[in-house]
């Protein structure tokens, strides 16, 4: 849709231009508009159906052994320094 435009305009120009060697300027088209060229974001439209779900089992598979080995760590450095 927007791309179809901007081929236009080029060839456009190009014959416009054939004569002259200068290089056309596409964006000068009093039919431009440069926000027809954004693709608005919006937070998920790229998230399939079990994306969400994925993300958070695979940081608890990450997060959860570091945070018991500190956690263990822990208990074994008070297990040695208080004798119990």
């Amino acid at each position: 849709m927007g791309w179809n435009r901007k081929v236009d305009r080029i060839f456009k120009a190009r014959k416009e231009n054939e004569k002259t060697e200068e290089a056309p300027d596409i964006y000068a088209d009093e039919y431009y508009d440069p926000e027809e060229d954004r693709v608005r974001y919006n937070v998920g439209d790229n998230l399939e159906k079990g994306d969400l779900f994925a993300m958070i089992f695979s940081a608890w598979i990450v997060i959860m052994p570091i945070a018991l080995g500190v956690l263990l760590l822990i208990v074994l450095l008070a297990w040695f320094l208080l004798g119990l």
